[in-house]
């Protein structure tokens, strides 16, 4: 029976699905007494499964996020694990006099190409820490910090939804999934997601390899060669959805670029249901774009403020709220992290090195999806696993298996490679 993402599927793994992995945390206690103690120190059985906690870091992540929660999520039992495009379209419409022959002179069809991504897998993300004996005996008696494991473990709840949205976030010349025959088996990235043949694949003039751009999905070999993809099939707006500047060097922010990209992504798009995001310092220069055009006539001086008995004058509340963007006639909401790539100078292309605000990314909400094969799901070893693992450690994790799928990548657009003005 597949499941969708939401309420009934979280329940379902939290309480049954989780389960089939971890028999001894099943709540039949006929099956519990089945299995039994293991004699191996290895075996999975004696690690502990915390559902309620699992569920409730799965919630406070899907709040705290500034990017992991704006993602559709969607499930591989309901979505499975293939994909295909339509990699060009049909142009066998023509105009016959009388007496013509359609199917002998003219051009015949039988079925558009069609584009196949075959059985690509979920990332396998782990957050792992260990807590010694030492140092939790310890902990009973120092002063605030403590370092005790509650404190340890609230930490690593904390930093998780960062964690998240810096890897959905990386540059597209930060490898961040290399098959399984490399070193890196991260979530993907939106930047790379959203990246064209002339950017990631036609030479490195944005990219430090032709291969940055490719996309794995943790299997063995590419699925998605940039490279290869000239026609980009796989390439926002055909190509001509991802404004970048002519040189590999970062320039200013013109409305015009969002109205390039939109244009060039608006008819791939259904339902035209985009979302943009990017970074506080990109929000800042669409602001002063839009603010000289703002006019206050008839607006009443009533803004004051009073900190510590100190007011400030009477006067207007200058300045345009970006909330949105509207171009070519259809409005795209604004949500903006500190996470974007380039915004900050931990998540920065190390090519085009003088981009130093976010780039901004319109997203299909119809077209991208985070499609989740584990839930955020924590498990930890109890104090008496100290004995059959002969060490003096507990160990702790969170795991979460997930992938960045995109249904129709000619739909979404960005504006890369900015600088503040």
């Amino acid at each position: 029976m597949t499941k969708k993402f939401g309420s009934d599927y979280l329940k379902w793994w939290f309480s049954e699905g989780a389960h089939y992995l971890m028999p001894s945390a099943s709540k039949d206690p006929s099956i519990a007494k089945a299995i039994g103690p293991w004699d191996a120190s290895t075996s999975p059985y004696t690690y502990d499964f915390n559902a309620k906690y699992s569920l409730e870091i799965m919630a406070y992540v899907s709040r705290a996020s500034e990017v992991y929660k704006l993602l559709p999520k969607t499930t591989f039992q309901a979505e499975g694990d293939s994909l295909k495009y339509y990699e060009t379209d049909l142009a066998g419409l023509t105009g016959y006099a009388y007496g013509g022959t359609p199917f002998t002179s003219g051009s015949v069809e039988s079925a558009p190409t069609i584009a196949e991504l075959n059985s690509f897998r979920p990332a396998y993300v782990f957050d792992p820490w260990v807590i010694n004996y030492q140092s939790r005996l310890e902990s009973t008696w120092k002063p605030d910090p403590k370092q005790d494991p509650e404190s340890i473990k609230q930490y690593h709840a904390e930093i998780l939804p960062n964690q998240l949205d810096n890897m959905l976030t990386k540059t597209v010349d930060t490898v961040n999934d290399d098959g399984s025959g490399g070193t890196y088996h991260n979530i993907e990235s939106i930047d790379r997601i959203v990246s064209t043949y002339a950017e990631s694949g036609a030479g490195t003039t944005y990219v430090n390899a032709a291969t940055d751009g490719d996309i794995y999905w943790n299997k063995s070999s590419v699925l998605i060669d940039k490279s290869a993809d000239t026609d980009d099939t796989f390439g926002p707006g055909a190509g001509y959805g991802v404004d970048l500047p002519t040189t590999g060097s970062a320039r200013y922010l013109d409305l015009g670029m969002i109205d390039d990209v939109i244009k060039a992504i608006a008819p791939y798009s259904k339902r035209k249901r985009w979302i943009g995001i990017t970074g506080p310092g990109t929000v800042n220069e669409i602001q002063k774009l839009i603010d000289p055009k703002q006019r206050w006539f008839g607006n009443p001086m009533e803004y004051q403020v009073t900190m510590n008995g100190v007011e400030t004058r009477e006067g207007i509340k200058a300045g345009l709220t970006v909330g949105g963007i509207v171009s070519n006639g259809y409005t795209i909401p604004i949500f903006p992290t500190t996470h974007a790539a380039n915004e900050t100078s931990s998540n920065r292309s190390g090519v085009v090195t003088d981009a130093n605000i976010g780039n901004i990314y319109f997203l299909d909400l119809d077209a991208i999806e985070l499609r989740i094969a584990a839930p955020i799901t924590f498990m930890e070893t109890g104090m008496n696993d100290m004995l059959s693992m002969d060490s003096l450690t507990t160990r702790h994790w969170f795991i979460h298996a997930a992938q960045l799928i995109a249904t129709n990548f000619r739909s979404h657009g960005a504006v890369k490679y900015l600088k503040a003005s």
